[in-house]
């Protein structure tokens, strides 16, 4: 028992201190996603022990495919994407282990697309945004699901401020 105690006593503390390491979106690095008006959604693949207990990457990736549609900005399918690969991808990294307390996650959002190395004259995938990394732990894999809803309203929010300002440039 106390054992188990301790353990979770750990986990929260790392967990903590973890979170309070991570930024959010910088006031002016929005500017990243001026012009942004479509991109792709992929979210890594869930273990299958979480498949198991009822947590989709599938659902994962249609709840942020609407969103993003609801909100104005273009879903690339996998079709189209691949005939652009240097079109930008949103790409979700979600990683839950189940605990005796329940499931352990964390869930990070981050704007990928094609970039220019100047020094080298090549091309290369990078993460040009990264909403933040978020750290939980809980009993019902819905919080879950709801975190990663709310992390994206995050890029969301950023997405329209950026394109907000640039809109108003032209004006």
């Amino acid at each position: 028992m106390k054992r188990g105690i301790s353990v979770s006593l750990s986990v929260w503390l790392i967990f903590t201190i973890c979170t309070c390491a991570f930024a959010y979106i910088k006031q002016g690095e929005e500017e990243v996603l001026q012009g942004l008006e479509a991109v792709h959604v992929k979210v890594e693949r869930l273990r299958a022990e979480i498949e198991q207990d009822g947590l989709f990457g599938s659902i994962l990736q249609s709840d942020a495919e609407l969103k993003l549609q609801l909100a104005g900005l273009k879903v690339l399918s996998e079709e189209q994407w691949l005939k652009n690969p240097d079109s930008p991808y949103l790409y979700f990294f979600v990683d839950v282990f189940k605990h005796s307390e329940g499931y352990i996650y964390r869930i990070q959002i981050s704007l990928r697309e094609s970039v220019m190395i100047i020094r080298k004259a090549t091309k290369t995938i990078a993460t040009t945004l990264r909403i933040r990394d978020e750290l939980g732990v809980t009993e019902d894999l819905s919080a879950v699901r709801q975190e990663a809803q709310d992390l994206l309203d995050e890029f969301i929010e950023a997405w329209r401020t950026a394109n907000k300002k640039k809109a108003e440039q032209r004006e």
